[in-house]
């Protein structure tokens, strides 16, 4: 029997997708290794989770106010330049706040201030990357590309979760900003390995004269004519909102449930991480696209039931398994979601497409936050994960409703 167009070993016999792979393996370790450094220093210093939560901001906030014209630009200049510039920047801060931290102790406002910098560079890196894809390999194997380069990032989001608490335990949390300072460096050096023309876009149009506003607009016209797409951007505002309580608060259930436990802190969070890696390998088997809002809304209404156990079970195998669910929940929606983006956007029109989308997805990430780290104080985080539960139950059965969203997928040879 033949193989399927996507299988892994023809995705990764193109040597600038083993490049962005590795690019993305690089910074996954040490964006997570460092996430779990920040987030167990700010705690460990302040004790609030009000200020976990500004911690959260930091790499939502500049995704929503820059999102719209990171897209632009990405649909614009030159990707791959744009995202080893990103990669420098961000490696250079870190390095800067690591040194000041070690030198002159925990500063609150430095660590904030530094973080927003690095998601603001990360704001600019994220539709670049996601639009260079389908410059690599064809259409036919984004399914297996999109499944391999989420899966082996998630992999290392979880070596680096768990390398992160035991870092933090061994070395100290400033040891984990000087890692990310050096993952950034290593992600610039396999970028550079790409073919200067696949980061250029695909241009249909002479784009000398136009504005900003006129292709911004051209990525909203888009978007409103092409129903599907609006409506799993409007309707994921509230899972978004949702997830965002419960994801970004696994060091206050942590510590509320198994007490002050770096390491456990870090297996919660790399369980997640791998739950998304079996989520994302499992895409490109069950050829995703034909049915892409189907399967995003019921693993919406599967993440309710698996945040559940985080708060029924409350022992450590019981919350490894609901984080691991929570995991593969995400992975399938995100691998199937770009798959079948990617197949369907023309390429000049991709990031900014994306980028709006994530702005739209996103903005709701905020309030999240915030009204998660109050109710986290005044009720306790197992209130706040209930919520959660049921109300991204909920959502999951909203999306199902929908039918923009049910009729959302992709089939070679057939309009979208």
């Amino acid at each position: 029997m033949a193989q399927a167009p996507d299988n892994k070993s023809a995705v990764l016999a193109s040597h600038g997708f083993r490049s962005l792979l590795g690019s993305s393996l690089a910074s996954a370790v040490g964006g997570s290794v460092s996430g779990v450094a920040v987030n167990w220093l700010v705690y460990h210093y302040t004790g609030s989770a009000l200020d976990v939560a500004y911690v959260g901001l930091t790499g939502i906030v500049p995704g929503i106010a820059l999102g719209l014209f990171a897209g632009v630009f990405a649909d614009r200049y030159d990707r791959r330049r744009l995202m080893i510039t990103a990669d420098l920047v961000r490696m250079t801060v870190m390095a800067i706040l690591a040194t000041v931290l070690y030198l002159t102790g925990f500063s609150l406002l430095l660590v904030l201030g530094v973080m927003t910098l690095v998601y603001s560079f990360s704001a600019l890196f994220t539709p670049a990357s996601q639009a260079i894809l389908p410059r690599i390999v064809p259409t036919e194997r984004l399914e297996g590309a999109n499944g391999v380069l989420y899966a082996v990032t998630q992999m290392g989001y979880t070596v680096g979760a768990g390398a992160g608490g035991l870092a933090v335990v061994l070395a100290g949390a400033v040891a984990g900003l000087s890692i990310n300072a050096a993952t950034y460096a290593l992600s610039a050096l396999l970028l550079f390995q790409i073919a200067v023309e696949a980061g250029r876009p695909v241009r249909r149009t002479e784009r000398s004269e136009r504005s900003f506003r006129k292709e911004f607009g051209e990525g909203i016209e888009y978007m409103r004519t092409h129903r599907p797409v609006l409506e799993v951007t409007l309707g994921f505002l509230p899972g978004n909102f949702l997830f965002t309580m419960v994801a970004s608060f696994f060091v206050v259930y942590t510590a509320a449930v198994f007490g002050s436990n770096a390491a456990v802190y870090g297996y919660l969070a790399a369980g997640l991480a791998g739950g998304a890696v079996i989520g994302a390998l499992a895409v490109p088997r069950m050829r995703a696209r034909r049915f892409a809002g189907l399967l995003m809304g019921v693993s919406v209404v599967a993440q309710g039931g698996a945040i559940a156990l985080l708060v029924v079970g409350r022992t450590l195998p019981v919350s490894l398994v609901g984080s691991v669910g929570i995991g593969v929940c995400l992975g399938l929606i995100n691998t199937v979601y770009f798959s079948t983006m990617q197949a369907i956007v023309p390429n000049e029109l991709l990031a900014r497409v994306l980028s709006i989308d994530m702005v739209g997805s996103f903005v709701a990430i905020p309030a999240g936050l915030i009204v998660g780290g109050f109710l986290a104080a005044s009720h306790g985080i197992l209130f706040v994960f209930s919520i959660a539960a049921v109300g991204t139950f909920v959502n999951g059965l909203v999306l199902l409703a929908l039918p923009g969203v049910r009729s959302l997928r992709y089939v070679a040879g057939e309009p979208s």
